[in-house]
């Protein structure tokens, strides 16, 4: 997916742009498709760093803000798109605020085919960011005098956290809804991994206390999701229970009553939560 990644971003409205391609030690043949498609380019308008070894995301994404030349940073998973006019219309928005989320609507397939269009509702900042709905780097961008980088210890949820310790430290956070973003879904998707469950506990330990009041209810409704999605059914109900005795309200979600009643019964994802931990 590395070239239409590339294309999608060489194509943009906006040209005033520096690319920076990091290559996490890949053993695939990311290298060679790179130097065959945009070898004119290279040490130009693209930047190429590959790492010594494999050094996961969270070093890459913050290797890739520290090569970069730009005022501001955009983030572009290999295996995503964006539409043509993305850079510039988020831009303006940077220049009032630290960090812009465009909100993704559109999702793909491998082959670029759209598979659903995501009908979430937008509420206030506060909503998105503790109930979990907010994070993808590829809809993501900052102003690098202010960018955070992000934390190896919530790697898996280290793009919710960013969010989060952005937010409760005073950044300002502009959220768009432009479904300017196509995000591709597949199986190695990190939300399938067991580690998303552990890392999102690790953030729900670290940053409880600093949630306000009035969004505490939604921040244990998201982790409880996530608990029932990966089969820790106790912990899971503990914490839906916790937050519905907060806030009564959230059961008036249709989406979250119908997200529990999906996951929270699963005896199958139990019995492989307790044979992995």
């Amino acid at each position: 997916f590395i070239k239409q990644a590339v294309e999608s971003v060489l194509n943009q409205s906006y040209k005033n742009t520096q690319i920076v391609i990091v290559n996490d030690c890949s053993t695939d043949k990311t290298e060679e498709v790179v130097f065959k498609n945009f070898k004119d380019l290279i040490n130009k308008k693209i930047i190429y760093h590959k790492n010594e070894k494999n050094m996961e995301r969270v070093y890459s994404r913050n290797k890739g803000a520290k090569l970069s030349d730009g005022e501001f940073i955009f983030f572009l998973d290999h295996d995503d798109l964006w539409k043509k006019n993305y850079v510039e219309t988020v831009v303006p928005y940077l220049e009032e605020n630290d960090i812009v989320y465009s909100f993704p609507r559109t999702f793909i397939d491998e082959e670029g085919k759209i598979i659903r269009k995501s009908k979430k509702s937008i509420q206030s900042l506060e909503k998105i960011i503790f109930s979990g709905l907010i994070g993808y780097p590829s809809a993501s961008a900052f102003k690098k005098s202010s960018f955070p980088f992000y934390k190896q210890e919530y790697l898996m949820r280290e793009d919710w956290e960013i969010f989060l310790r952005s937010y409760t430290s005073g950044l300002k956070i502009k959220v768009l809804d432009d479904d300017l973003i196509l995000m591709r879904e597949h199986q190695d998707r990190t939300s399938r991994n067991i580690g998303f469950y552990k890392a999102t506990m690790k953030v729900y330990s670290d940053y409880k206390d600093a949630v306000p009041e009035e969004y505490r209810a939604d921040f244990m409704f998201h982790v409880g999701e996530v608990s029932l999605r990966y089969g820790d059914i106790l912990g899971g109900w503990k914490l839906i229970i916790r937050s519905i005795l907060t806030n009564p309200e959230i059961i008036k979600d249709k989406r979250k009553i119908f997200s529990i009643l999906k996951r929270g019964f699963r005896v199958d994802r139990a019995l492989r939560f307790f044979n992995t931990n």
